[in-house]
C-alpha cells in the first residue's frame, strides 16, 4: 500500500455508555473505552468567592496528603474516587478502609472546595461516590497558583464525553503501570501526563510545533537500577481515524529527526501504541491496520513502535523489562 492508499475510517465515534470505568468496575481488562453519563446538575463550580484570610485558614488545614490529592488532579485534570484511592491510600490495612477514609477526605475537600465532581458521572448513578469524577474546584486552583507564580487562572469547562473518557483512560493506564511495576518488583522513576510530557521543536521549515504524548513514562527493572527504558504513551479507545493516528506517529518523525530528545536524554523513547474499541474485533482490525500502516509508509521506522492492546499494555511493558 502506497502512502497515499486511504486506510478505514468505519470506527466507532464515541464510547459505550453501557461499559463501566476500569478502575470504577475493577475489572483490570477493561482498561478502555470508559463509560461517562451526564446526571442532571447538582449544582458544581459556583458558590460564594472565598476571601484571602478564609484561603489562608484553609491551607493551614490541609495536610500533606490532602495536597498530594490536589496535586495529582491538577496533574491528570480529572480522576475518579478509584484513581485518588489507588494514589494515596495505599497503606491501609484493607481495601474497605481505604476507601472509608479515602471517600471521607474527598468529601472535606469538596466542602473546602480544594476538589469539585464533575455533574458527568462513571458507571452512572448507581456507582455512587466511587463514580464521581474530580476537578480541582476554587480553592484548590488558588492554592496551586500561589505554589506556582507562572500558572494562570484557569476557566473551567464541562469536559466532553469523549475528552473525560480519553483523560480518564490515561489516568488508567498510569495506575496499572505503577501497580505492574509493584508486582514485579520494578521500579517507576517517571511518568508524566499529558501537560508534563509535552514537547516544542520545529519542523522542517523552521515552523514552531508542539508534540502532545498521552503519557511519558521511565521505568527500571528493578528498584535502584540506574538503567531506564523510556515510553512515550499514546492511548487509543477507538474514537480517531486511523489517517490521524498515523498523522501523529509522523509527527513522532519529525520530532525526533530534530534530535532534541536525543542530545538531551541520550536516545529517543520507544513509541506506546495503546489501543482499544468498543468491540473486540473492531480494536483488532485497528491495530493491525496501524501496524501496516506504519510498516508501509517510508517515512516511518516500524522499529520505533508497538501496538498493543489497552489492557494488556502495563503487563507488557513492565514484563519486557524484566526479560531483558
Amino acid at each position: 500500500m502506497s502512502d497515499t492508499t486511504p486506510l478505514p475510517t468505519d470506527y466507532p465515534t464515541e464510547s459505550n455508555r453501557e461499559q463501566t470505568n476500569t478502575l470504577a468496575s475493577a475489572k483490570r481488562a477493561a482498561t478502555g473505552a470508559t463509560n461517562t453519563v451526564a446526571l442532571p446538575s447538582t449544582g458544581s463550580h459556583t458558590g460564594p468567592r472565598i476571601s484571602n484570610r478564609r484561603l489562608e485558614d484553609i491551607r493551614a488545614g490541609l495536610s500533606d496528603r490532602d495536597l498530594a490529592m490536589l496535586a495529582s488532579v491538577e496533574r491528570y485534570r480529572f480522576l475518579s474516587a478509584r484513581h485518588l484511592q489507588a494514589l494515596h491510600f495505599t497503606d491501609h490495612a484493607s481495601t474497605e478502609s481505604a476507601s472509608r477514609t479515602c471517600r471521607r477526605v474527598l468529601a472535606r475537600l469538596r466542602r473546602l472546595r480544594i476538589l469539585g465532581v464533575l455533574d458527568r458521572r462513571i458507571g452512572g448513578i448507581r456507582a455512587g461516590s466511587e463514580g464521581l469524577v474530580y476537578y480541582v474546584d476554587t480553592a484548590g486552583d488558588r492554592i496551586q497558583r500561589d505554589g506556582a507564580q507562572a500558572r494562570r487562572r484557569r476557566r473551567f469547562d464541562e469536559p466532553s464525553a469523549r475528552f473525560l473518557d480519553h483523560t480518564l483512560a490515561i489516568a488508567d493506564m498510569a495506575i496499572a503501570v505503577r501497580e505492574a511495576a509493584q508486582s514485579h518488583g520494578a521500579e517507576v522513576v517517571k511518568i508524566d501526563p499529558e501537560h508534563h510530557a509535552t514537547r516544542t521543536y520545529q519542523d522542517g521549515y523552521g515552523v514552531p510545533q508542539v508534540l502532545r504524548p498521552d503519557l511519558y513514562i521511565e521505568l527500571a527493572a528493578s528498584v535502584g537500577d540506574d538503567e531506564v527504558s523510556v515510553f512515550f504513551i499514546e492511548v487509543d479507545l477507538g474514537h480517531e481515524s486511523l489517517p490521524t493516528l498515523l498523522g501523529k506517529s509522523l509527527a513522532y518523525e519529525e520530532y525526533r529527526a530534530t534530535g532534541s530528545e536525543q542530545r538531551q536524554y541520550g536516545g529517543f523513547p520507544q513509541v506506546i501504541w495503546a489501543m482499544d474499541a468498543h468491540r473486540e474485533t473492531t480494536a483488532l482490525r485497528r491495530r493491525k491496520a496501524l501496524g501496516d500502516a506504519i510498516e508501509r509508509n517510508s517515512r516511518t521506522a516500524a522499529s520505533l513502535y508497538r501496538i498493543l492492546a489497552l489492557p494488556d499494555t502495563a503487563d507488557a511493558l513492565v514484563q519486557g523489562l524484566c526479560h531483558d
